[in-house]
């Protein structure tokens, strides 16, 4: 049975946010509204509460999360549109988004947590109904997210008194169920129908855009794995491909140094402590080391490094990571040999952040983009 996907916070924001300009700026609040999400699927939602007035319209959506397991999910979703003089589309959170309050996330400190692809969607959907002259203020709330947020990786990461509104795709799609790990053998099979010796595994949408825009090899031949690393290299190993590319975020893939193969934040902790560890075992600057503590995030932590100069530390935790990996595949019934894998690090600009010799050669062979 397939599993039904469903909508991010940033979908449901962005369908509440469209719903209260059309009722402020047409004069009538419709009872469904429809969006584009920026994986080309559209949604389609009912508008469960309505309010409008002559300064300003305000409407709810319900989130839902499909079959993905989500505190979210139920949860009614809330947008203001007020009129401004400004001419441009401001967008803030209001009860129940949180407020970041530590560097290193997508969005600056003292915003709300709304991040850039979700505002980028409620933008262009509100403008979508006032045109370029017009400009309006969107607060986005959530009237119970605050105890929602509680429930989340949110209070760890410095954002306070509420939930994120997120999703780079607009679409949940469930990650936890067996289903859905069967549905990911799916990109294997046709890689090895092409006739692929080589795979690259990213965890999403991230690793996948930044391989492709390193190197020029085939969407075909990276494979999206989401949290089930073990899983998909257990799967690699009975295809019996030669070699496979590990790529994607350090905050993700330097879990697995805990031995961590299933990375889902359910069950696997921030990779933070990891990260400074071996960060202090191989870097005596006081000005590195006296940040490490005030981060927090594994993004932060390599912004710290950029900054003083130290990112090549980050090709050492890749070669530690590609150690575990092959450690892992050495207990297979198919064992790699140590030439055959190979990691590669991205921020979440995409830049390549560190990268391990073997990930490094394969590279040398392969097409890189200009």
């Amino acid at each position: 049975m397939s599993l039904r996907t469903g909508y991010t916070t940033g979908s449901c924001a962005t369908a509440a946010a469209k719903a209260a300009a059309i009722g402020l700026f047409k004069g009538s609040i419709p009872d469904e509204v429809e969006i584009d999400t920026p994986s080309g699927i559209k949604f389609k939602t009912k508008v469960l509460f309505k309010q409008l007035s002559e300064h300003f319209s305000e409407c709810a959506v319900q989130k839902d999360s499909g079959d993905d397991p989500d505190v979210t999910n139920g949860c009614h979703i809330y947008a203001r549109v007020e009129r401004s003089i400004s001419g441009t589309v401001e967008i803030d959170g209001g009860e129940g988004i949180g407020r970041v309050t530590k560097p290193g996330l997508q969005v600056p400190v003292g915003n709300a947590a709304i991040n850039p692809v979700p505002r980028m969607m409620i933008e262009n959907a509100v403008r979508e109904i006032t045109g370029n002259n017009s400009g309006a203020k969107v607060v986005i709330s959530v009237p119970n997210g605050k105890v929602l947020g509680e429930k989340t990786f949110n209070p760890k990461l410095g954002i306070i008194g509420g939930i994120s509104i997120i999703g780079t795709t607009g679409i949940v799609r469930p990650m936890s169920e067996d289903a859905f790990k069967t549905s990911l053998l799916c990109g294997l099979d046709i890689a090895k129908g092409i006739g692929f010796e080589t795979v690259v595994l990213v965890p999403g949408n991230l690793g996948e855009r930044s391989i492709l825009n390193l190197v020029n090899i085939s969407k075909d031949q990276v494979i999206q794995i989401s949290n089930f690393v073990g899983f998909m290299l257990d799967a690699v190993q009975e295809r019996s491909f030669k070699k496979v590319i590990l790529a994607g975020h350090p905050g993700k893939l330097i879990k697995l140094l805990r031995g961590d193969f299933h990375t889902h934040s359910a069950v696997s902790k921030p990779a933070n402590d990891i990260l400074i560890d071996i960060i202090k075992r191989n870097i005596q600057s006081n000005a590195v080391l006296d940040k490490l503590e005030t981060i927090s995030t594994v993004e932060g932590i390599v912004e710290v490094l950029k900054r003083h100069k130290s990112l090549s530390i980050m090709n050492k935790v890749a070669e530690s990571i590609e150690k575990k990996v092959l450690e892992y595949c050495s207990k297979g019934e198919r064992p790699f040999a140590p030439t055959e894998t190979g990691v590669i690090l991205f921020d979440m600009k995409g830049s390549t952040v560190g990268i391990s010799g073997n990930a490094q050669a394969w590279l040398n062979i392969t097409k890189i983009r200009s």
